[in-house]
């Protein structure tokens, strides 16, 4: 989306040859038992968000078909999820979502259009989202049988918040995975130790009720 409006079209063919060409290479280095691979969703996102200043009059369709694609080429033996992601340039999201109404939608969209299983679909929660109102949305997610879903309700040093958000989602959501809000890349290395331990502690409190 940060391709001329006029070269997007002739653009996205390419990059997605480029993607594919990658997952080829990775799924034919790596043995398949050892290997996951994550869909990371942020730039169609935004484009639902309208966060751009344009988008193509059918990029619903498109992005739907094009994450199917990516999707079916991942190897039937190897595990294959999708985070759906608002962004994390200084561990922040470029656009702060109403709700989860946005991520539901490109769940519904893409999910049915596999011919492969979706092992897990990782959903991003704010840290001070822990109103009733965000997570509400969730009620409506139908996902397959076969798919987890992980919510990102652990934030760093927010033990407190943690709880919260990990309550809120339970009166709407009956099943579901903990994890941070997004990916490790850009956050302070030194908040590592502080992320690993905030899961084990939420699992540890969680067997303990």
């Amino acid at each position: 989306m940060y391709v001329s409006p006029a070269s997007l079209a002739a653009y996205l063919p390419v990059y997605e040859r480029g993607l594919l060409a990658a997952l080829r290479e990775i799924a034919d280095t790596i043995p398949h038992h050892d290997l996951s691979i994550q869909w990371d969703v942020c730039q169609e996102v935004l484009v639902f968000e309208h966060y751009f200043p344009h988008r193509p009059p059918t990029y619903k369709a498109d992005i739907y078909a094009m994450l199917a694609r990516l999707g079916d080429a991942v190897p039937d033996d190897v595990e294959c999820g999708c985070h759906l992601c608002y962004g994390s340039p200084r561990d922040e999201h470029l656009v702060m979502p109403k709700d989860t109404a946005i991520v539901v939608e490109l769940a519904h969209g893409v999910l049915p259009r596999l011919h492969r299983p979706m092992d897990y679909l990782h959903l991003p929660v704010p840290q001070d989202r822990t109103d009733d109102a965000y997570f509400a949305p969730l009620a409506g997610l139908a996902l397959p049988v076969e798919t987890m879903l992980y919510l990102g309700l652990i934030h760093h040093a927010d033990a407190a918040g943690d709880h919260a958000r990990i309550d809120a989602a339970r009166k709407v959501v009956p099943r579901f995975g903990i994890a941070t809000e997004c990916g490790w890349g850009r956050t302070d290395p030194a908040r590592v130790p502080g992320l690993l331990a905030a899961h084990r502690h939420v699992m540890e409190d969680v067997t303990r009720r």
